[in-house]
């Protein structure tokens, strides 16, 4: 009876493993993705910045 417990409890760990794989997986962003969106987040944040140091400069 232990050894039957312990192969449906192997199963069902290898299901739930299965299932965060599939989840882990999907959550990644593409290389494009990331650079479109670093160029977006330059252009937002470097006017600012460089309003700042002219402003520190004069």
């Amino acid at each position: 009876m232990s050894d039957e417990l312990g192969r449906e409890i192997l199963r069902e760990l290898k299901s739930m493993n299965g299932k965060l794989d599939k989840l882990n997986e999907s959550k990644s962003m593409s290389t494009p993705l990331l650079i479109v969106l670093g160029v977006f987040v330059f252009f937002l944040v470097a006017p600012f910045f460089v309003d700042v140091f002219v402003s520190l400069v004069n």
